[in-house]
This record gives C-alpha cells, sequence and structure tokens, in this order.
C-alpha cells in the first residue's frame, strides 16, 4: 500500500482520495478551504455527471450522504443545429433509468468530504497549504511547518496549480473569446428531466433542469455580448426572455454570473517519477457538452485500472483528453459554421445517426470517457 498527498479538495481530488483510500491506500489530503456551507438555494456552480461515473461515486458510498435535494437526474439530451434539425439521446436508447444527473458542485464536495472525515486512512489537512516540496526526497512541508512524506503526488488543485508549477509543467491552448453566462431562474411551468442544447452563429445557448420548475440557462457568447446584456438586471432579463422563452415560457431569473472559456491541456501529466495530475489542473475543455468533471472523474479510474503506473496513466488520458478536446472544438466549430456546405453534411449526419443507429454509440462512449 501506498502513502499519498492528494493537493486539492475539490469533487476531482475528494473523489480520488476516497476511491484510494477504499482500496487501502493511506491519504492525506491538502486544501485552503473545507467545501463551504450547505444552502437552500441552488448555486450556480453546477456540474452534469454522466451515469458511468454516478454509479461509480455510489459505490463509494457517496448515495449515504450526498443531498438529494440538490441532485436532478435526467433521461434525455438533444442537440438542435442552426438549421432546426434535432438529435435526440434517451436513456432507454441504452437501457439505463438515467443519462446521469445534475449535481452541485458544493453538494457533492460536502458529500465526498463527509465520508472522508470519517475514513480511518484519510488525514484532512485543512485549512493548509504546500509551503515546499522537495522531489527528491518525496516530502512536502506545510504552512503550519508538519511535513509529509509520500510515495505519490496527485495535483487536483486546479487550473493554476500550484503542484503542475512545482514540477515545471507546460500547457498548450488559448482564449475562446467567449463567455458562458450562467442563470438559475424559477419557471413559470414545469419542465422534463431533460437537458437541451440549441446551437447558434454566436454560440449556443442551452438548459440545464435543477427541479422541475427551475433550471439553470446557459447562454454562450463573445465576451463583448455577455458584458453588454449583463451590464444590469433588467438588460440581462430582457435578454433571456428573448433566447428561451420560446422554449420554457415566462420565468423569474434568480442569480447569474458569467466566466471566460479558455482550453488548456498540460503536455504532461506527471513529473515520470512520483508526481501526477488530474482534473482540471491537467486539462480544461470548452463546457459545451458538460464533459469537464467526467474527465476528471476517468482520469481518477484510469489511475486506478493502470494500478499507480505513471507511464500507463499519462499515455491513456492524455489521448482520451486529447481526443475529447478536439471534438468539442469540432462541435463548437462546426455547429457555428455558416458555411452552406459544412450545414448539408451536418444535417446528413444526424439523419445518419438516426438512420444507423448511432446514438447508442455515441452514448455509451461519451459515458466511458
Amino acid at each position: 500500500m501506498k502513502q499519498y498527498v492528494i493537493n486539492g479538495g475539490g469533487m476531482v481530488g475528494a473523489a480520488a482520495a476516497l476511491a484510494l483510500a477504499e482500496q487501502g491506500h493511506q491519504v492525506t489530503l491538502v486544501d485552503l478551504q473545507p467545501p463551504g456551507a450547505a444552502r437552500p438555494a441552488w448555486d450556480l456552480r453546477i456540474s452534469s455527471v454522466n451515469q458511468h461515473h454516478w454509479l461509480w461515486l455510489n459505490s463509494l458510498g457517496l448515495e449515504q450522504t450526498i443531498d438529494t435535494q440538490k441532485v436532478m437526474p435526467y433521461t434525455d439530451l438533444s442537440v438542435t443545429t442552426q438549421s432546426g434539425d434535432t438529435l435526440r439521446f434517451g436513456a432507454t436508447d441504452v437501457n439505463l433509468p438515467q443519462l446521469g444527473v445534475m449535481v452541485e458542485n458544493n453538494t457533492l464536495q460536502r458529500a465526498l468530504w463527509e465520508l472522508l472525515s470519517e475514513h480511518p486512512r484519510v488525514s484532512l489537512k485543512v485549512p493548509e497549504r504546500i509551503t515546499e516540496f522537495d522531489l527528491a526526497q518525496q516530502r512536502l512541508v506545510l504552512a503550519s511547518g508538519e511535513a509529509c512524506d509520500y510515495d505519490v503526488l496527485i495535483g487536483a488543485d486546479g487550473a493554476n496549480s500550484q503542484v503542475a508549477q512545482a514540477i515545471n509543467i507546460s500547457y498548450r491552448g488559448w482564449d475562446y473569446g467567449q463567455r458562458c453566462l450562467l442563470a438559475n431562474v424559477r419557471l413559470s411551468q414545469p419542465q422534463a428531466a431533460a437537458t437541451w442544447e440549441v446551437f447558434r452563429p454566436q454560440g449556443p445557448f442551452a438548459l440545464l433542469p435543477l427541479t422541475d420548475q427551475q433550471a439553470c440557462l446557459i447562454d454562450y457568447r463573445s465576451s463583448g455580448e455577455i458584458n453588454c446584456i449583463s451590464r444590469d438586471e433588467n438588460t440581462l432579463v430582457k435578454a433571456l426572455h428573448h433566447t428561451f422563452a420560446d422554449r420554457i415560457g415566462a420565468f423569474e431569473l434568480l442569480s447569474h454570473a458569467s466566466f471566460p472559456l479558455q482550453r488548456k491541456h498540460a503536455l504532461n501529466y506527471s513529473d515520470g517519477q512520483s508526481v501526477v495530475l488530474m482534473g482540471d489542473a491537467a486539462h480544461t475543455i470548452h463546457p459545451l457538452a458538460g464533459q469537464g468533471v467526467n474527465l476528471g472523474f476517468a482520469d481518477i479510474r484510469s489511475w486506478l485500472n493502470c494500478n499507480s503506473d505513471i507511464a500507463a496513466y499519462e499515455q491513456a488520458r492524455k489521448t482520451e483528453n486529447q481526443r475529447m478536446m478536439r471534438a468539442m472544438d469540432m462541435i463548437n466549430w462546426g455547429f457555428r459554421s455558416q458555411n452552406p456546405l459544412l450545414k448539408l453534411g451536418l444535417r446528413a449526419a444526424f439523419k445518419g445517426f438516426e438512420v444507423l443507429g448511432l446514438k447508442q454509440q455515441v452514448i455509451a462512449r461519451a459515458m466511458q470517457t
């Protein structure tokens, strides 16, 4: 059994700590702060977790501690092109009860931390931070002065990873010049347990169900457009109603925020010896398909399947994550394009998916990524 230190206790870091402890390893989890306090209202930080990973999380004990009021199962997903063609994916297509869940990030993190706090092989160092890295001796020093030895150090500390900086990791990526606007709303009429996305030249807009009468509306536009429509609440409400009202009717704005869209991929996921990166520390992806945290959970499961073989883990995950990132870029570019030949090709592809029965393969592939 190994001694692990994990820097970063977000959803990916906490899940990694729990999974490794369940395998019999000793785990020290370091974070600047614990999860935030539970609140009645849904937070804007929401993730779509596919059924493959949701079942895995439940196998670690999550269902014992998760607040189900902040978990919304969804059974259907649809994508609509600029031309109005719609491709629908349903849980019944792959004989599942649901495609996955929408879950509040803080709720998932809190549930994982509750399990970690009771686990005999987990030591939580919080509030705490790493101040010194002795990579040769595989030892860390914390701000409190405590030293931590490790066999493996995992950086699950986000896009500005301290661990990645310590091992001199370089990244390749770019800014998309867009922002993602998130708006939690109360609906005037009940909605189905379905998520959908509609493409248009300036970027897609989408809905994530939170309850039968609450949803998170997502609007992707240029940074300038988002700044313009967000300048005051009245302007924002008008813009959102113009975009969404035809599909969902009237609604009340509860909260909103936006963030810039960036792509970032580590050239290496490790130092080749005893330090590895997972989650956003290794990759940040365009969020249009909700794959971000799913890729992080897939990193963890790949590490477990590779039996802590750093080279095997890095090869497997770099290849798969790069493939997914390219696919998201192709979708983002292709579905927004005004090229008539490309539009015609996409229309033919959509019809082909239905006729050839490829939907099941796409869902199965996405579930396991």
